[in-house]
């Protein structure tokens, strides 16, 4: 018998069933992870919210750290959605659907809440003009409202030249707690530039009043080891408009 003649078909049979094994594992794989494809690293989940309130029973969902996540919002009525920790906040109307994406490099549980929103709230981390109009100071973010800053940043708003003689209430959105005002004079305050301190603890703005003349240019420098998010008017439970309360909707832990 050839011996050497008789291997050569044996170890081609052996090869051609390795690869039909192998091809049988890629797919149970993509069977079991169907969302996953090659190069997406990225955690999805919808979230309906009817009348306020989550609709569904999932409310914690888990996620590895380092992935990419993506939560998408639905809602029937305008409603504000915040993730802490992330401090992400987006605002969902009818018909207007948000997205928070984002990399999930903390671990930990975080909460997702909501809250109504305000017809004068405006949208995070922006800052309205107000050439000649009108605008209520205790009005939450009227007036001014940070990104979220660290120790070691800076933020500054200048006072337009049509607002005297009034107070400017403000706080800190991550902590409302902590309060401090701007009063406008144009008699009795600085027209230079007047600086801030916030640092951590139960008082946190060093001076927590200012006086200022219209025009004026306030700085804020942060020297805290807390996020600190500045916002204009007055805190959310404390103002008159307010209608609710924040509510938890979701659980996001992130593990090792």
């Amino acid at each position: 018998m050839n011996y050497r003649k008789l291997t050569m078909p044996i170890f081609g049979i052996a090869m051609f069933f390795a690869m039909v094994i192998g091809c049988g594992s890629s797919d149970e794989e993509s069977l079991e992870n169907p969302s996953s494809t090659a190069g997406d690293n990225t955690a999805r989940f919808d979230i309906t919210i009817n009348s306020g309130e989550l609709a569904g029973d999932e409310d914690i969902f888990r996620i590895k750290k380092n992935e990419n996540v993506s939560l998408k919002f639905s809602s029937d009525t305008d409603i504000t959605v915040h993730l802490h920790g992330y401090d992400i906040e987006k605002t969902v109307s009818p018909g207007n659907d948000q997205a928070m994406e984002f990399k999930a490099n903390a671990t930990g549980r975080f909460g997702i809440t909501s809250h109504g929103t305000e017809a004068e709230h405006q949208d995070h981390g922006s800052q309205p003009a107000h050439s000649g109009t009108k605008t209520d100071p205790d009005v939450h973010a009227a007036l001014f409202e940070s990104e979220t800053l660290t120790s070691g940043d800076m933020f500054s708003y200048q006072l337009p030249m049509n607002i005297e003689n009034t107070s400017i209430p403000y706080h800190d959105h991550m902590s409302h707690g902590a309060v401090g005002s701007i009063e406008v004079s144009s008699h009795h305050g600085e027209s230079d530039n007047v600086l801030v301190t916030v640092v951590s603890g139960e008082h946190q703005f060093h001076p927590d009043n200012v006086i200022v003349k219209p025009g004026a240019l306030i700085e804020w420098k942060i020297d805290s080891n807390e996020k600190v998010r500045l916002t204009s008017g007055l805190p959310p439970s404390d103002h008159a408009n307010h209608e609710s309360e924040e509510k938890t909707l979701i659980i996001l832990e992130v593990y090792p």
